[in-house]
């Protein structure tokens, strides 16, 4: 359907889209509610390309995105989700704007008029304009679907707001895929890199290993690394190093679930609303009324019915109360509201039109049963997609479609033509099939959540102060010894939604971020529990320093220098036997290791043995190997040569690889070059 309301349906994956071209997701508070920070240096919410991020700027652009989602979903009321996406949304653009927009101007990538247009209309299509403007019934983009949304623009002046978002987004996209394009051009495997790659996929060698593990070579056999050389290794290797800003946290979880007191007060509850439900006249709206959950109005045959409801509908028990059953901490109790004879599908075509529109919907419905064509004056006047085909939607299960929209086909009689009102418009529908009808059934279900009360609830929170004033009075780890209580650990990331075992955690990582090593937090509510947390460790962008890296250096020039013990037992060696024996381990057979290998047969996944192994002579013993567990050494006793891979496959195949993940490698690039800092979980 070209109306905006059909937009609204497809907007939230399409925004999605677009987003995943940028930047890792966000997850923020309620920008909207939030109060006004004076703006300062302190108050700066990033920085993007050397240019610093007021809050208020920010707050303007996530203002103008929150905009455009009130027209996508027609409504201002969004779940955290939604918000999550508007507030990653500004910031993307903002990122666009003042990163990747420049860069790829000075490149002398832009969008012409000409590629605007061809976007729109020409041969290659923005997947953002083919995603908005689709046939519903096909899933396929549709002009006339985009036409007849076009011709509301002079009408309503949303939707040239939102006409004008979706271009803007679409030209990003295209502009961020010829840059793609562009550097994927660049990947191409050499003449020698396919050559070597087709040897080493068509030859298996034959080997004799041996392995003495790293843990089997004490410490005190070599000399421990010196400062200077720690220093140095550090130096050379400063990349190996590198780290993301983070924050360490330490937490207590006080788990609010209900006690035998909370079940006992439900079951009362619950069997007094049995009652009331055994008496009710209007089972469904009793039900609706009264459920923790959503009731489902649907019909289901006999054999689509759950199984513990059909002695209720269709059996000896109709007309009785189902319930109520206790699984878990939930309750759940039932009547059937309703048997009627219905079909499993309809067919009908309909012409939709706004709510503003009763006047011409009176006139085509007079026209239809005077005998006008349907088809005609469905393609003239339907803003549906479906206006294309005549307004057909074809067949379809009665329970596909909105409710009213349903109801007035079934009580219509074939070829009938009906006029009713749903949240889409105005639809002037003909039923056109009908199957067979047969018995269902409606179930009134109601749900009953069992819940922690008042007292229960107290207690958690008292447990979480006594765990609180215990930590500040001593510290943290001391609290979780003296108090009993079990202790998680979490390394998180300021743009981090959840945490080890907590599924919203973003009150504690906005309040890691906010405070310093050693601090205990006040209690936070998150998932319906009660949380104590402290930080242990903050990491800023940049590199680990050398006291932190220095035990990982230590442990990489000791196995090192273990390389080179193992070199010295077996030097005169000249059969991996002697070399076994000197060593004290066994030799391991491993047949048909090929050059492109994963994994050796007994030995396990090491690509530096493998590759040693291809590029080795044969009938030699090998100078030792330094694997990933251990020190290697082998023979090579022969080689068997195929010619199961040729030169064209494995130059697609290496190219292939290459380009696998190319877009994550760009996006990585970019925002590596815009020097992008973010500081918005500071303050939301």
């Amino acid at each position: 359907m070209a109306t905006l309301n059909d937009l609204r349906t497809k907007g939230g994956v399409v925004v999605t889209a677009v987003i995943a071209l940028g930047l890792v997701a966000f997850l923020l508070g309620d920008l909207f509610s939030s109060g006004s920070i004076f703006t300062s240096r302190a108050n700066r919410v990033g920085k993007i390309n050397g240019e610093n991020i007021e809050y208020q700027e920010y707050l303007v652009q996530s203002e103008y995105v929150k905009n455009i989602y009130s027209l996508l979903y027609g409504s201002s009321a969004f779940d955290s989700a939604q918000y999550d996406a508007i507030y990653n949304e500004a910031w993307n653009d903002m990122v666009m704007a003042n990163a990747y927009s420049p860069s790829f101007t000075k490149l002398g990538l832009t969008i012409s008029d000409a590629e605007v247009v061809d976007m729109i209309q020409g041969g290659f299509i923005s997947p953002v304009i083919s995603s908005f403007f689709a046939d519903p019934a096909t899933g396929t983009y549709s002009p006339e679907v985009l036409r007849n949304f076009l011709a509301q623009i002079d009408a309503n002046p949303a939707v040239l707001d939102l006409w004008n978002y979706i271009k803007k987004k679409a030209a990003e996209q295209r502009l961020v895929s010829n840059f793609s394009t562009l550097v994927s051009a660049g990947f191409a495997a050499s003449e020698l890199d396919v050559n070597n790659s087709v040897a080493a996929a068509n030859t298996s060698s034959n080997a004799k290993i041996v392995v003495k593990p790293y843990y089997a070579i004490a410490d005190s056999l070599v000399a421990a690394p010196t400062s200077s050389e720690i220093k140095a290794y550090y130096n050379d290797h400063k990349e190996l190093f590198r780290q993301t800003a983070q924050r360490n946290v330490e937490y207590v979880v006080f788990n609010i679930e209900p006690s035998e007191e909370d079940f006992a007060t439900a079951k009362e509850e619950v069997e007094a609303l049995a009652e009331e439900f055994k008496a009710a006249e209007n089972v469904l709206g009793f039900a609706t009324a009264n459920t923790h959950g959503t009731v489902d109005s649907r019909y289901y045959a006999e054999d689509k019915i759950a199984a513990e409801y059909k002695p209720y509908a269709f059996g000896k028990q109709k007309g009785q109360l189902y319930g109520p059953v206790l699984n878990g901490t939930t309750y759940k109790m039932a009547r059937i509201s309703n048997v009627r004879q219905m079909p499993d599908e309809i067919g009908a075509r309909h012409i939709l039109l706004s709510f503003d529109q009763q006047d011409l919907a009176d006139s085509i419905q007079t026209a239809l049963r005077k005998g006008a064509k349907f088809a005609e004056l469905a393609q003239k006047y339907s803003l549906d997609g479906s206006a294309a085909e005549g307004g057909d939607l074809g067949r379809f299960a009665p329970e596909a479609m909105v409710p009213e929209f349903s109801e007035a086909l079934l009580a219509a009689k074939l070829n009938e033509v009906v006029k009713v009102e749903s949240q889409f418009g105005i639809h002037i529908a003909q039923l056109t099939y009908r199957s067979k009808p047969i018995r269902k059934a409606q179930v009134a279900e109601i749900t009953y959540e069992v819940v922690a009360g008042d007292a229960t609830i107290q207690k958690a929170a008292n447990e979480a102060n006594s765990f609180i004033a215990a930590a500040n009075k001593s510290d943290f780890a001391t609290a979780v010894s003296e108090l009993g209580v079990a202790k998680r650990t979490a390394r998180i990331r300021n743009t981090d939604r959840t945490v080890t075992g907590l599924n919203d955690a973003r009150e504690l990582v906005r309040w890691a971020y906010n405070n310093k090593v050693g601090k205990v937090s006040s209690t936070m509510e998150i998932d319906g529990d009660y949380v104590v947390a402290t930080v242990t460790d903050i990491r800023k962008e940049g590199y680990l320093p050398i006291k932190e890296a220095s035990s990982r250096i230590v442990n990489q020039l000791r196995n090192e220098a273990k390389l080179a013990w193992v070199a010295e037992q077996i030097e005169g060696t000249t059969t991996i036997e002697e070399a076994a024996e000197k060593l004290g381990v066994e030799v391991v057979e491993s047949n048909d290791v090929f050059g492109n290998a994963n994994n050796i047969v007994g030995v396990g996944p090491d690509m530096k043995l493998v590759g040693a192994i291809a590029a080795a002579e044969e009938g030699v013993v090998s100078t030792p190997v330094a694997g990933n567990y251990g020190v290697y050494v082998f023979t090579v006793d022969g080689r068997t040569a195929s010619e199961t891979i040729n030169a064209v496959d494995e130059k697609i195949r290496l190219e292939s690889q290459e380009l696998f993940y190319i877009n994550e490698r760009i996006d990585q690039a970019l925002r590596d070059g815009a020097e992008i800092e973010d500081n918005r979980v500071r303050f939301f």
